[in-house]
């Protein structure tokens, strides 16, 4: 009897043992499962395989590519293969509504629609007028739109743009290209000392009011940027900075706003009235602080340097090393500014264009340095 009882104990704790490594195996299962869900979550999460980012992140990302007219699918991929989710896309006013209240809107919904089924974030700069639109006059020519004129087109693009009828979204907009610091007139014997008028503020200021006041009407979450400073003359910069402030224009741009164009001189140098790009955005920044408005961002909605003379001056020509060295420096400098919020580079997918960093033959070797410096960095601080 006490054998067969000893044989029955040892069986039942076989039996209880195989059932308890049972268990053990399921509950292994089980575990393994829900890291595989976790790891699966937090891979998407990171970015390591190809899914849509976070819009709110790619909002945040400071890169961005300026580009004209022309933004299309392969203009996607290489934005895809930067990892970069911002465009400046430029078509002119006078493309859209060449006659008083006939609009053209096909190219400008394709690109809307392109960015925003790519989760390319987008801003669009209001300019290139029509010449029915021309009734501010310097020096005898009619050479800029009127504030009122500039508002019932922002009016326009802004509450067609809005996402909610239907025709997507834009999230960013500037009031003006550089018509309002750059000469641009029928006489083109003009020369900087004559269009110095023409550049005075007073043109600009109105209508960056009245733009800003109807876009968030009509768009309240947009960005609204005043027009991209065009002229790289120390006392002129700050001169304007100053003027649109002590008049009052201040609450009227989300992020200040220039363009840096120096031929082939590199951003690291400066002249006795030629500002460095350091020196442009501190001269900018400096003011801003002066008015107690320091937090205001700024943008660099145009940079660039040519590598071949398509559409572009031969005088201005840098070689590929120096104009990767130059991509590697302003993105390092604006990366540490902490003021500067976005770089738009002038440009990509145009072509042979001496300024596009992708050519027929395939990327330049600043595409990849702006790639490594992305992939660095994504984000700033």
């Amino acid at each position: 009897m006490i054998i067969y009882k000893s044989v029955v104990a040892i069986l039942w704790y076989k039996e209880v043992e195989m059932e308890k490594k049972h268990l053990q195996r399921k509950h292994g299962i089980i575990v393994a499962m829900l890291l595989i869900v976790l790891l699966f979550y937090v891979v998407r999460q990171v970015g390591f395989w190809h899914h849509q980012p976070d819009e709110a992140m790619t909002e945040r990302s400071p890169y961005g590519f300026t580009v004209l007219d022309d933004f299309t699918l392969q203009t996607v991929k290489r934005l895809e293969q930067l990892d970069v989710s911002w465009i400046r896309y430029q078509r002119n006013w006078h493309d859209i509504e060449p006659q008083r209240d006939q609009f053209n809107w096909q190219r400008l919904d394709a690109a809307v629609a392109l960015a925003n089924a790519n989760n390319i974030h987008m801003t669009f700069p209001i300019q290139g007028a029509p010449r029915w639109a021309l009734q501010q006059m310097c020096l005898g020519s009619r050479f800029l739109p009127t504030p009122s004129e500039v508002a019932r087109f922002a009016a326009a693009l802004a509450y067609r743009y809005n996402g909610t009828l239907g025709h997507g979204y834009i999230d960013a907009y500037e009031v003006g290209n550089e018509e309002y610091d750059i000469m641009l007139f029928d006489n083109e014997n003009a020369n900087l000392r004559i269009s110095l008028p023409c550049r005075d503020p007073n043109f600009y200021g109105p209508v960056l009011k009245a733009s800003y006041e109807i876009i968030k009407k009509a768009s309240p979450r947009a960005l609204i940027g005043m027009f991209g400073l065009w002229w790289e003359n120390k006392a002129h910069v700050t001169y304007f900075m100053s003027w649109l402030y002590m008049h009052g224009y201040g609450p009227f741009f989300d992020f200040a706003n220039f363009h840096y164009y120096v031929c082939k001189e590199g951003p690291d140098t400066s002249s006795p009235t030629r500002p460095s790009f350091q020196q442009e955005w501190q001269l900018m920044h400096g003011v801003m602080a002066k008015y107690r408005d320091s937090r205001k961002p700024i943008w660099v909605t145009e940079i660039g340097w040519p590598t071949n003379s398509v559409w572009q001056s031969p005088s201005c020509v840098v070689s590929l090393h120096d104009q990767a060295r130059d991509i590697e420096y302003v993105l390092n400098a604006a990366m540490q500014s902490h003021v500067i919020k976005k770089v738009f580079w002038y440009t990509i997918d145009r072509g042979d264009d001496g300024m596009s960093l992708t050519q027929t033959r395939g990327p330049l070797p600043g595409f990849y340095t702006f790639q490594r410096f992305v992939r660095r960095y994504p984000y700033w601080q």
